[in-house]
């Protein structure tokens, strides 16, 4: 068999291999989180949050704020305190109306601790 042959072979067969994939995967939520920030922001959006009563923050915590602020959330690993076993302590820098924020949170077994608030400017 000719080279020519054998590669249309495998290109027919790579191409309807790639359409039944994309039918396959398509309109799934299909996600993909190999990153640690990824898994660990993952992670924290799946928990129950609460606010720590010494938390002075400008404005209401719900769950859609909690959202927008983790999808534009970056983890501070070098802040970080993760070797911890029971809870590890977590630094986010993140955005609240284009202004700088910072969040010092726990992240235990079931729920996610806030600890600290700060607006950085």
């Amino acid at each position: 068999m000719e080279f020519l042959h054998r590669l249309g072979y495998y290109l027919g067969g790579f191409s309807i291999g790639l359409i039944l994939l994309f039918f396959i995967f398509n309109g799934k939520r299909t996600q993909c989180h190999y990153g640690p920030e990824a898994r660990v922001l993952d992670n924290l959006s799946d928990k129950n949050w609460v606010i720590s009563p010494s938390v002075t923050a400008p404005i209401a915590f719900d769950s859609l704020e909690i959202q927008h602020l983790l999808k534009a959330a970056d983890v501070d690993f070098g802040a970080s305190n993760t070797t911890l076993d029971s809870c590890k302590i977590y630094v986010l820098n993140s955005y609240l109306e284009k202004r700088p924020v910072q969040l010092s949170i726990e992240n235990c077994l079931h729920d996610v601790n806030l600890k600290a608030f700060i607006y950085k400017d």
